[in-house]
């Protein structure tokens, strides 16, 4: 860490600790940190740009939290793996399939698979009567072992009624309605907001309470304009991003 940028400007209002934090930040996407690197320690950080620890602390807590840096007992902190893109929010893909185009072995857990009643917010999701039967699904996806997103499916049984007698472990769902079913998905309205990690999350996607989630709900609908599927996904925030092309009109 000793480029001509390497310094904190101490006349700057902005915070000392955030100016380190984003120090460390642009090493980290220009490279000059690689993942795996290991930082210097709270001392010489300290000695080095002159500040206190509890500045240094706040600034690299903040990293952790980000998920670009991680700390292991009794070793350090290092350089976290770059954080995976969910760019397929948008585009008119899944999780599954997007990851498995850009080479990223997925795995799946399937918590649970059932025929239940919708309940009245689910029915309205999905445009039928509430009580009709639906195929309730819950999975978790994993990466390199570790879980990264949780899944929860509503579809309209009657549209696919032998879809419950899949096996859907590392599989894509909507290939297999299109492939098997002839159901396609065409168009979807996402919803995309940050949420905070809940007791569930804890437990499914192995965060802390209160870590950084992204929440997303889907309606899913054919060419047809028929609704086959709501889902809520969430998406743990330390270990992907959301990235965005836009264009002018």
């Amino acid at each position: 860490m000793n480029n001509k940028r390497d310094y904190l400007d101490k006349e700057n209002p902005i915070p000392l600790y955030y100016q380190l934090k984003q120090l460390i930040k642009e090493k980290i996407e220009t490279g000059e940190l690689k993942p795996g690197d290991l930082l210097p320690s709270e001392r010489e950080l300290k000695d080095k740009y002159e500040i206190s620890r509890p500045t240094i602390r706040q600034a690299l807590k903040e990293l952790v939290h980000e998920g670009l840096l991680k700390r292991e007992k009794g070793r350090g902190t290092f350089v976290a793996e770059p954080k995976i893109n969910y760019g397929f929010i948008q585009k008119f893909t899944t999780f599954y399939d997007d990851m498995e185009k850009q080479g990223i072995h997925t795995e799946t857990k399937v918590l649970q698979m059932k025929l239940k009643k919708a309940p009245q917010l689910i029915a309205r999701k999905l445009n039928i009567d509430k009580g009709e039967k639906i195929i309730f699904l819950y999975r978790v996806r994993y990466i390199n072992k570790e879980p990264i997103v949780s899944v929860m499916n509503n579809i309209p049984y009657k549209l696919c009624p032998e879809l419950i007698e899949e096996d859907l472990e590392n599989k894509s769902l909507y290939k297999t309605m299109s492939e098997k079913y002839d159901i396609t998905p065409y168009k979807a309205d996402i919803t995309l907001e940050p949420v905070l990690a809940e007791e569930h999350d804890v437990e499914l996607l192995e965060v802390k309470k209160g870590s950084p989630i992204h929440y997303m709900e889907n309606i899913t609908y054919d060419k047809n304009d028929r609704i086959i599927d709501y889902f809520e996904s969430r998406f743990r925030g330390d270990k992907g991003q959301v990235k965005v092309k836009v264009f002018s009109d």
